[in-house]
């Protein structure tokens, strides 16, 4: 499979670095600990329909491009069809 074959997805850690937050200021933004904000960032898989409208508002992107399930997973299929 080719690199155009991947559709692009952000990630909640990758958005909130692309948006200059500390995970103090996401947490505080989104109204969650920064023990679960952390823990929601490795997996996201679990993030409660409410708290991702609430992401969706502070990183101003659609749910649609956000990815949702673990960040080392998907940062091994990008390795995989990027190299």
């Amino acid at each position: 499979m080719s690199e155009s074959h991947i559709q692009r997805k952000d990630t909640l850690r990758s958005l909130r670095i692309k948006f200059g937050y500390t995970q103090e200021e996401a947490a505080r933004l989104i109204g969650v600990s920064v023990k679960t904000l952390r823990a929601w960032e490795r997996d996201s898989s679990n993030v409660p329909y409410q708290k991702m409208k609430k992401f969706e508002e502070v990183y101003n992107t659609s749910d649609d491009f956000i990815f949702f399930g673990n960040e080392v997973s998907f940062s091994e299929l990008i390795r995989k069809h990027v190299s």
